[in-house]
Order: C-alpha cells, then sequence, then structure tokens
C-alpha cells in the first residue's frame, strides 16, 4: 500500500499539534507545518508518500483545523 499525507498549508494554524503527535514526519516552518522531506506543490500544498504512515494518522486527528489530509492508495482515510 502506498499512503500520502498532504497539509493545505494555507489554513494550517501552526498550533504544533502535528509536531507533538509525529514529530519524525511533520516540522514547523515559518508558522506553518510542513511534512519534512516533503515536496510543496503549487497550491501551497506539503505533500509526501510514505510506505508507513504509523503517527501520521494520529496527526491528522489532533490538527484542530483538519488542514492534514491522509490517503491510502489515492482515498482519503480521515
Amino acid at each position: 500500500m502506498v499512503y500520502k499525507i498532504e497539509i493545505e498549508m494555507d489554513l494550517c494554524i501552526a498550533c504544533g499539534n502535528c509536531v507533538t503527535e509525529c514529530e519524525e514526519m511533520f516540522k514547523i516552518v515559518d508558522d506553518r507545518s510542513t511534512l519534512i522531506d516533503g515536496e510543496i506543490n503549487e497550491d501551497n500544498f506539503s505533500i509526501k508518500e510514505y510506505d508507513d504512515i504509523s503517527c501520521g494518522i494520529d496527526a491528522a486527528e489532533m490538527c484542530p483545523v483538519e488542514c492534514i489530509i491522509v490517503y491510502e492508495d489515492d482515498i482519503a482515510i480521515n
């Protein structure tokens, strides 16, 4: 299975919940959450694919503005 996480950075309020839940995947840069080693596309989404999302789902669930979306085989699971 292929997992993908997207962060809609324009919605992010940099509360830090995602970093607290999953510091190996998320970091705060310029007052926005971003994925470590992720790409930022033209719509200002931070995106990265993973073989294992471990704590990524927990991080998405802790986001108060719901700007983190987790996909499994291109289907949103949160």
